[in-house]
């Protein structure tokens, strides 16, 4: 159970300090445009994620060290979906649709699948 309460509040903490330290930056630098506070909310949570590995603070003690290319990869994966959730991305549909093709190369029948959603796509664009 420990392990749950301290996976659970260094998410908390890491999403609530990309946040804050997003906000810091784009009140710094008086960024009104949504996408580029959009773009400084990923890349704080990809600084973190690194700075979180390099120190091993919480969950990114358990990537491994900072040596070795598995603990990069499950360090900016997790960045990835605390990045999410501090940009609220976790409801769109285009967030939605990038998760099913990712998980499409793992199914059967997962490269007809992602032809057909790439079709889907073209069609949408052509209808703009």
């Amino acid at each position: 159970m420990e392990i749950l309460t301290t996976m659970f509040a260094t998410f908390v903490g890491f999403v609530t300090g990309v946040l804050f330290i997003t906000e810091m930056v784009n009140k710094m630098f008086k960024v009104e445009n949504t996408n580029v506070r959009m773009v400084v909310s990923w890349v704080m949570s990809f600084g973190l994620a690194a700075l979180g590995l390099w120190m091993q603070i919480g969950f990114f003690a358990d990537c491994g060290t900072a040596d070795t290319w598995q603990a990069w990869a499950k360090a900016m994966l997790i960045g990835l979906g605390c990045g999410w959730c501090a940009n609220k991305m976790y409801d769109r549909e285009e967030m939605w649709r990038l998760l099913e093709w990712l998980f499409s190369f793992f199914e059967k029948g997962g490269k007809e699948k992602r032809f057909a959603m790439a079709e889907e796509v073209k069609a949408k664009r052509l209808k703009k």
